[in-house]
C-alpha cells in the first residue's frame, strides 16, 4: 500500500512539473512576442527619425550655405557686429522659411566664444534670448558644419549649425532650428501609436504647465501634446530603460522608449516614449492559461485512477515473483561461497602480477621523464644557437630548424620544415653553386664555404656536416653564420686605413708635384725666352742670345712631356690606392706594383729615410688583387716610416720567390709546403717588445698617441693577407727595428696581357665634334686632332653640342666629350646623342679614376673612356679603332 501511494504521488508530481515547465515556456513566449513587437516599433521609430533628420540636414545645409555665399552683406554685418542691421537683413529670410515649413523655429547668430549675438524666433522681434544653443564641431582644419538635437529655454529643437568665415577668418556660426514637433507628428502618422516627449532635467514652461502641455515627473518633464493616453497616465510613468506595463480603464499598454535623443556633444537630453496597446494579447494569454490549468487538472485525475487499478494487478504478480526470488537467492548464496574461495586464490595471483606490473610501469615512467628532459634540453640548446641551424635530409629538405633559422627564413611565420634549403635561402629551384652539401655527400666529411645570397641580401659562412649511419649518409647538419655586417665593416676599415696612409704621404706628394711643375714651367720659360718675339725691327735675335734650334725645342718639349707623364703617373697611383672597389683577384706579377709604390714612397717619405729595394731575377705569379697588395705594402712602409720619423734610418724592401722546405717550415710554423712569393719590409726604428708583438694585429690596438692613428692598419693588413690565403710574420727587437714578411702562395699560370706596338700615329679625315668647357683644353685638343688629319667641330657646352649634332646629324662621325661639365654632363650628353643617332660613337674623357664612371658609362651604347691628360698616341689609336670598327659593321 505504501509503495503504491508513493508511486502514484511521484507520477502526479512529474505531471505537475511538466505542466509547470510548459506554463513557464508559454508565458515567456508571450513576453517575447510582446517584446518583438516593441523592438519592431523601436526600429521603425529610429529609422523614421533618422530619415527625417537626414532630410532636414540636407534640406537646410544647402539653404544655410547658399545664404552665406550669396548674401555677403549678411556675413559682413555679422563680422561688423551690427545687430540691428543684421536683424533687418535676416528677417525676410526667416519669414520665408516659416512660410515654407511650419515647424521652422528660429535663426541664431553665435560668436566664437559661444555667446549668443542674435536670435530670431518670432516675426518682428529681436531678442538676445537664452544662452542655450549648439556649438560647431572642431575639425582638422577648424570648425565645421554640424547638425543634431539641442534643448534650450523654448524646448527641444533640431539644429543645423554652419561656421561663418570672413576673409578666411572664423567670425562665428549661424544655425537654423526646427521644432521637435515635426519628428513627433511623423511618428504619429507612420506608427499610429500614442507618442510623447520626455526631456531630462528640462526647465518647466509655466504657459505649457497651465495648458497641460507639459507634465512634470521625477527627473524631467513629459510633453504629451494633447495625447489622451499620456495626458491621463503621466503621473504613473517611471521613465527607465526597461518597458513599463500600465493597466488602464481603456486597456493594457506597454510603455517603452523608442528613441534616445542626444545633443551634438553626445549627451542624452531626452527620450521619445510610445505606448503599445497589448489588451488583446493579454486577454488571449489569460484564456490560454486557463485552458492549460483545466487540462492539467483533468490529466492528473485520469492518471490517478489508471495508476490505482494498475498497481493492484502489478502487486499480485510481484508477490509471486518474490517467492521465486527467495529460492534463487539461496542457490546464489551457495554458489557465491564457492566463488569466494576461488576468487581469493585468483586474487593472490593477481596481486603478485600487479606488483610486477607496477614496478615495470615505474621504470618506464622514469625512462620517459628522462627522455622528455633530454629532448627539452636538446631543443632549448638547439634554439639557443644564435646562428641559423637546420637538419636536412639527403634531398636537402629541411627536417628540423632552430629558432634563428625560422626568424631568418620565415619572418612572416610561414612553414620552414618540409621545404628545400636552396628555395628558402636563394629562391632557387636547384642547389646553390658551390654548395658545401655536395662536397660533404661526396667525401663524407664537413665542408665550409662562403656564399652570398642576393635573395636575402646577406653573406654567410655555410658549414655542412654529414649525418652518417655506418657508411650511409642520412642527411646533413647545415649551419649559416651571417657575416654581412662583418664584411661591410671590413670594407669600411680598409678604406679608412687607405685614407690614413694617404694623409701620411700627402706632404711628400705635394713636394714631388712641385718638382714636376718646376720642370714643366722651367722648360716652358726656356722656350719662351729663346724663341724670338713675333716682330723686331732688325729681325734678329736679342743681343747675347745664342739662338734656338729645332733640336733645342725638341729637348725642351721632351722634358716637359716627361714631367707631365710623371705627374699623370703620380695621380694614377693616388687614385689606384684610394679607390674603393670590389676585390678582383687574378694571376698577376706583383713586381711592377711594388716598384710603382717605391717610386711613390721616395717622393713622399722624409729625406732622412733611405730606401733600398732588392729582388730575385725570377718572381713567381700570385693569385691576388693588385690594389690590395699595393695597400698592404704601402701600409707596412708607412708604419716603418712612423717608427723612424724622429731619427731617420733605412727602409729595406725585398721581393723573393721561395720554396717552403723544412728550414722555412721550422722558422715559419704557419707555412704549408709549396712555393711562395715573400715580400719583406725591414726598418731600423725603435722596434717592439714581445708583449706588443702579441697584440699588434688586434683591432684598435696602437702604440701611437691620441690622434696619430686608429689602431686598425695592421688589423686590416692581416685580414687582406688572410683573404689571399697567405700569412704575415713579424720579427722585432726593442731598439733594433722590425721586419714584416708577407708570404703569398705562388701559382703556375699567369694572365698575360699583350700590348701592340704603336708604329707611328694613325690618321684619318673624318669629322669629329670635340666638347669641353675649358678653353685651353679645346685649343690644344683641336690642334692635336687637326694634326692627325681630322675635321674638328668645337662645342663648349652640352646644349651647344646637341644643337650642332641635330644640324649636322649626317656628317659627324665621332663625338669626344668631357665627363664633368656645367649643365649637361658628358654621360647625359652621350645618352641624348644616342637617342638622336643610335650608332654615333662617343668617347668620354675625365681626370677621375676610370672605376668612378666606367660602371655608369657602360649603360650608354658605343661609349669609350680615356683618362686626362690625353696622350696623343692613345687618342689617335682609340679613334682609329672606333671608326675602323664602325666601317667594318657598315660593310657587313
Amino acid at each position: 500500500m505504501q509503495i503504491r501511494t508513493k508511486t502514484i504521488l511521484s507520477v502526479l508530481i512529474v505531471i505537475l512539473a511538466l505542466s509547470g515547465c510548459y506554463l513557464y515556456i508559454f508565458i515567456h513566449q508571450q513576453r517575447e512576442n510582446r517584446q518583438l513587437i516593441i523592438d519592431n516599433n523601436k526600429i521603425r521609430a529610429r529609422t523614421l527619425i533618422a530619415t527625417v533628420a537626414d532630410r532636414l540636414s540636407q534640406q537646410y545645409r544647402g539653404r544655410i550655405q547658399g545664404l552665406i555665399y550669396s548674401r555677403r552683406d549678411i556675413v559682413q554685418l555679422f563680422a561688423g557686429r551690427e545687430r540691428r542691421r543684421l536683424f533687418k537683413a535676416i528677417l525676410p529670410v526667416f519669414k520665408q522659411l516659416r512660410r515654407e515649413d511650419k515647424y521652422f523655429s528660429h535663426i541664431n547668430f553665435v560668436l566664437p566664444d559661444n555667446s549668443l549675438f542674435l536670435q530670431i524666433d518670432k516675426p518682428g522681434q529681436n531678442e538676445e534670448g537664452c544662452a542655450c544653443f549648439p556649438k560647431v564641431t572642431d575639425g582638422v582644419s577648424g570648425p565645421r558644419m554640424a547638425s543634431g538635437f539641442e534643448d534650450d529655454c523654448y524646448g527641444l529643437d533640431f539644429f543645423i549649425v554652419q561656421p561663418v568665415y570672413e576673409q578666411k577668418k572664423y567670425i562665428g556660426s549661424m544655425s537654423f532650428g526646427i521644432r521637435i514637433d515635426e519628428f513627433l507628428d511623423a511618428l504619429r502618422e507612420k506608427l499610429d501609436l500614442p507618442v510623447a516627449l520626455f526631456l531630462t532635467g528640462a526647465r518647466l514652461d509655466k504657459d505649457a504647465l497651465k495648458n497641460h502641455a507639459a507634465l512634470p515627473i521625477g527627473g524631467g518633464v513629459i510633453y504629451a501634446y494633447n495625447d489622451p493616453f499620456f495626458t491621463g497616465n503621466a503621473q504613473r510613468l517611471h521613465i527607465r530603460n526597461e518597458n513599463q506595463t500600465l493597466d488602464t480603464k481603456n486597456g493594457v499598454y506597454d510603455v517603452f522608449t523608442s528613441y534616445v535623443i542626444k545633443n551634438i556633444q553626445g549627451r542624452e537630453i531626452g527620450r521619445i516614449i510610445q505606448a503599445l496597446d497589448v489588451t488583446r494579447l493579454v486577454e488571449s494569454q489569460r484564456r490560454d492559461l486557463f485552458r492549460l490549468i483545466v487540462i492539467t487538472l483533468a490529466l492528473l485525475a485520469v492518471a490517478t485512477v489508471i495508476l490505482y487499478f494498475s498497481f493492484n494487478t502489478i502487486l499480485g504478480r510481484i508477490g509471486e515473483l518474490n517467492d521465486r526470488l527467495r529460492g534463487k537467492n539461496e542457490e546464489l548464496r551457495r554458489a557465491g561461497e564457492q566463488l569466494e574461495a576461488l576468487v581469493e586464490k585468483r586474487t593472490a595471483e593477481l596481486e603478485e602480477t600487479n606488483r610486477h606490473l607496477k614496478e615495470e610501469v615505474r621504470r618506464r615512467q622514469e625512462a620517459n621523464r628522462a627522455l622528455h628532459c633530454s629532448v627539452h634540453e636538446w631543443q632549448s640548446t638547439f634554439d639557443a644557437i644564435s646562428d641559423p641551424v637546420t637538419i636536412l635530409d639527403r634531398n636537402l629538405v629541411i627536417v628540423i630548424a632552430n629558432k634563428a633559422a625560422h626568424e631568418l627564413l620565415s619572418p612572416d611565420g610561414g612553414e620552414v620544415v618540409g621545404r628545400n634549403c636552396y628555395t628558402l635561402f636563394a629562391a632557387g629551384s636547384e642547389p646553390c653553386q658551390n654548395c658545401p652539401a655536395s662536397a660533404a655527400s661526396y667525401d663524407g666529411v664537413s665542408h665550409e664555404q662562403k656564399i652570398e645570397h642576393n635573395y636575402l641580401g646577406k653573406t654567410f659562412i655555410v658549414s655542412c656536416s654529414p649525418i652518417v649511419d655506418g657508411k650511409e649518409i642520412l642527411g646533413f647538419v647545415h649551419t649559416a653564420r651571417d657575416i654581412t655586417k662583418e664584411k661591410n665593416l671590413k670594407k669600411q676599415l680598409v678604406q679608412a686605413q687607405k685614407m690614413e696612409a694617404i694623409a701620411t704621404l700627402a706632404g711628400g706628394i705635394a713636394h714631388d708635384f712641385n718638382n714636376i711643375l718646376g720642370a714643366i714651367l722651367g722648360n716652358a720659360d726656356l722656350l719662351l725666352y729663346r724663341i724670338p718675339p713675333p716682330r723686331q725691327d732688325n729681325g734678329s735675335a736679342p743681343a747675347g742670345d745664342p739662338g734656338i734650334t729645332l733640336q733645342d725645342v725638341r729637348v725642351n718639349l721632351q722634358a716637359i712631356k716627361k714631367a707631365g707623364n710623371r705627374a699623370k703617373e703620380l695621380v694614377s697611383q693616388i687614385l689606384t690606392f684610394s679607390r674603393q672597389t670590389q676585390t678582383q683577384r687574378r694571376n698577376v706579377l706583383v713586381t711592377p706594383v711594388i716598384k710603382e709604390a717605391i717610386k711613390l714612397l721616395r717622393a713622399s717619405l722624409p729625406a732622412n729615410i733611405e730606401i733600398n729595394f732588392v729582388q730575385d731575377k725570377h718572381i713567381d705569379h700570385i693569385y691576388a688583387d693588385l690594389t690590395r697588395v699595393h695597400q698592404v705594402f704601402m701600409n707596412l712602409c708607412t708604419n716603418a716610416a712612423q717608427a723612424m720619423k724622429e731619427k731617420g734610418g733605412r727602409l729595406d724592401v725585398s721581393l723573393r720567390s721561395i720554396e717552403a722546405g723544412p728550414e722555412e717550415l721550422k722558422r715559419y710554423p704557419e707555412l704549408q709546403p709549396g712555393r711562395y712569393v715573400a715580400l719583406a719590409v725591414r726598418d731600423t726604428g725603435h722596434g717592439m717588445s714581445k708583449e706588443v708583438i702579441d697584440r699588434i694585429f688586434d683591432p684598435f690596438f696602437t702604440t701611437r698617441g691620441v690622434g696619430e692613428g686608429t689602431g686598425m692598419g695592421l688589423a686590416v693588413i692581416h685580414g687582406i693577407v688572410s683573404a689571399h690565403e697567405g700569412i704575415i710574420d713579424v720579427q722585432s727587437e726593442k731598439g733594433k727595428g722590425s721586419v714584416f714578411t708577407v708570404f703569398f702562395p705562388a701559382v703556375k699560370e699567369a694572365d698575360v696581357e699583350v700590348q701592340d706596338a704603336v708604329l707611328g700615329l694613325p690618321r684619318g679625315n673624318e669629322k669629329i665634334l670635340f666638347v669641353d668647357d675649358e678653353e685651353d683644353i679645346v685649343k690644344m685638343s683641336t690642334r692635336m686632332l687637326e694634326y692627325l688629319g681630322y675635321q674638328v667641330y668645337v662645342a663648349r657646352s652640352g646644349d651647344q653640342a646637341l644643337a650642332m649634332i641635330k644640324a649636322e646629324a649626317a656628317d659627324i662621325d665621332l663625338v669626344i666629350t668631357d665627363y664633368s661639365m656645367p649643365g649637361i654632363t658628358g654621360l647625359q650628353l652621350a645618352e641624348k646623342i644616342i637617342k638622336i643617332r643610335k650608332k654615333l660613337p662617343v668617347i668620354l674623357c675625365s681626370g677621375f679614376s676610370e672605376a668612378v664612371i666606367v660602371g655608369e658609362a657602360s649603360k650608354a651604347i658605343n661609349c669609350r673612356f680615356l683618362s686626362k691628360p690625353l696622350d696623343m698616341k692613345v687618342l689617335a689609336r682609340t679613334i682609329r679603332e672606333i671608326l675602323s670598327g664602325r666601317d667594318q659593321e657598315c660593310e657587313s
